[in-house]
């Protein structure tokens, strides 16, 4: 009789564990707040630089998911044009439940060395790491959104009300198909002989940071402040030479400090399969290897452009100027965000430059392909 291997038998169980959990109290929070009465709604996000309106789509997505609620959407920004501000105010105003209100976050040379040592073409998505001293003090939770590659599908509010289990955050995972990793802070676990591979998988994230609930509460009683990331993200790069974002550094500074969000939440649609699908996303996050919809828009005879290159090729992907694959599965994501996209201010920018970046790129592989 061959032994048992307790040890891989333990770690397929470990790695199901949180999988069972997450599913097992979305659907108690669900079913506690199905009949829920109109209620308030805390949601933050980030922001730099021209061209706001852009953030115009998924807070539209946010205010038609939640018609009967009152939202208040915090948006933490360090440079954005007061007049770019005024205009998504006028905006929020015109939806009827959502009130924009404006943090401008102090420190701007701390967040932009963050910046600088993570390699990231922007400091905004830095900002979240101190909603708990900007926010007021009554205000225990806030949900995170990105600003520019969400849409909101669902039903937000069994998201605020998730347990942290005295946790930082709740978040789902970055790695959807590996294990999940326990570890302390990373210059701690590196000094006691975690291998720099492990430090480098840190680096990346953890967690995804697209959709999150914040425990500021917990933040508060722990002083965290920028100075704990600018600490890590010293050591990070000086010792280690890791690029980061701020999953990645949140992760190398606290670790598995989140409790595990179910992928309703944040669904990163190119991870499905015939196997995994999601038949009821609340987030859907344009991340990972997808193009990013407010850059890239198809017409239907574009669409069947692609699908043509697609069966001609025999090929499952279509890469366009850059590295990011387009799949045959994609395509309704994109035309989904680009229909809330329409009834947006914004879309007459976005549309011509999407339209006008897309047709060049379509040129250029029809080209291509002629001249093989």
């Amino acid at each position: 009789m061959r032994p048992v291997r307790a040890i891989p038998i333990a770690r397929q169980l470990f790695a199901q564990l949180p999988g069972i959990w997450a599913p097992g109290i979305d659907r108690h929070l669900r079913r506690r707040y199905r009949d829920r009465k109109p209620t308030r709604l805390d949601v933050m996000t980030s922001f730099a630089g021209r061209h706001l309106d852009i953030v115009q789509v998924m807070i539209l997505s946010l205010a038609e998911a939640h018609p009967l609620d009152h939202i208040r959407l915090w948006l933490f920004e360090q440079d954005i044009p007061m007049l770019e501000i005024r205009a998504l105010a006028e905006f929020c105003a015109t939806l009827g439940n959502i009130e924009l209100r404006p943090v401008r976050v102090p420190d701007a040379a701390s967040f932009a060395r963050l910046q600088e040592l993570g390699g990231k073409p922007d400091s905004a998505r830095f900002l979240w790491f101190v909603a708990h001293q900007q926010l007021p003090d009554d205000l225990d939770r806030i949900i995170y959104l990105d600003a520019s590659d969400i849409i909101v599908t669902g039903d937000l509010v069994p998201l605020l009300n998730h347990p942290f289990l005295g946790k930082y955050l709740v978040a789902c995972r970055e790695f959807i198909d590996l294990p999940p990793l326990l570890i302390g802070n990373a210059r701690r676990a590196h000094h006691c002989g975690v291998p720099a591979a492990v430090i480098r998988r840190v680096s990346r994230g953890l967690i995804n940071s697209g959709a999150i609930v914040l425990n500021l509460s917990r933040f508060r009683r722990d002083g965290i402040g920028i100075a704990t990331y600018l600490d890590t993200a010293e050591w990070a790069h000086e010792r280690l030479g890791l690029r980061f974002g701020d999953q990645g550094l949140f992760s190398l500074s606290h670790g598995s400090h989140y409790t595990r969000l179910r992928d309703r939440y944040n669904h990163r649609f190119w991870a499905e399969s015939p196997k995994r699908i999601m038949s009821d996303p609340a987030v859907l996050h344009f991340a990972g290897p997808v193009l990013k919809p407010a850059y890239w828009r198809l017409s239907e005879d574009q669409e069947q452009q692609v699908l043509k290159h697609l069966r001609r090729s025999g090929s499952a992907v279509l890469r366009l100027n850059n590295s990011l694959p387009l799949r045959a599965a994609h395509l309704p994501y994109l035309r989904h965000w680009w229909r809330i996209c329409a009834r947006t201010p914004g879309h007459a920018r976005l549309g011509t430059e999407a339209d006008q970046r897309m047709t060049a790129a379509l040129a250029r592989l029809q080209q291509e392909s002629n001249d093989v």
